[in-house]
């Protein structure tokens, strides 16, 4: 019996190429030499969304978002107008249109929709060259390959926003409710959702909610704060 690897299909040999290909641009940009340490400590959020993370996206670090992919896209879209590169990794409803609705610059994003079996190479391609890598839930990634983009992140400096299991992840982000509002009686239409996140930390003893409000059209309009409240407590 051979017990050689086996050699990877046409479709692994693409999602990988297209991984590669998008990095191009960057080291272009960049340079392959780009280290944590020459670029700005964070990256930027949209003012509606200061009160989730304060200090904005630090590099180096995991968030998990629960709950809600428009809040994951919503957080690269700043940066992304900025100048900053992304990578979506195993989300496949994630295409160019909901990516750009958002505000994202499809010239500085990569959309990997089904990395299979090369999900961990795809994604140490992206961390390696990327400033925020988004990574869905279905991700085949083993425990030691999360360490391992997680120590690969802090040193090249990107930002890991998943929305999957993550053991020892930075922040935590959970959309526990979704409200809508726009239809009168019987007329109208869904025009906005406010929305509650409840947003945990390592070093935050208490988790803070806040309600954001989401328009119906893709564009964060406002937010705000509620009483920080003891963990667990509705």
């Amino acid at each position: 019996m051979s017990t050689e690897s086996p050699t990877p299909s046409a479709a692994q040999q693409q999602r990988l190429a297209a991984a590669r290909s998008a990095l191009q641009g960057a080291h272009a940009r960049w340079g392959v030499t780009r280290e944590a340490t020459q670029a700005a400590p964070t990256l930027p959020l949209s003012s509606s969304l200061s009160s989730l993370l304060p200090a904005g996206l630090v590099r180096g670090q995991i968030i998990r978002v629960t709950g809600s992919t428009s809040l994951m896209l919503e957080m690269v879209a700043e940066g992304s107008r900025a100048g900053s590169w992304a990578a979506v990794i195993g989300m496949p409803a994630v295409g160019a249109v909901a990516a750009a609705r958002r505000g994202i610059e499809l010239a500085r994003v990569a959309l990997v929709p089904h990395p299979g079996a090369q999900a961990a190479a795809v994604a140490g391609a992206c961390v390696d060259g990327m400033d925020v890598v988004l990574v869905g839930d279905a991700v085949a990634l083993s425990d030691g390959d999360r360490r391992r983009l997680a120590a690969r992140a802090k040193e090249r400096g990107s930002v890991i926003v998943t929305s999957g299991r993550w053991p020892g992840a930075h922040t935590s982000l959970t959309v526990e409710r979704t409200d809508w509002s726009g239809l009168g009686a019987g007329d109208g239409r869904l025009r906005q959702r406010e929305v509650t996140v409840a947003i945990a930390g390592r070093r935050q003893a208490a988790t803070r909610r806040v309600r954001v409000l989401l328009d119906n059209e893709f564009s964060w309009v406002s937010s705000r704060h509620t009483a920080a409240v003891s963990e667990g407590v509705a």
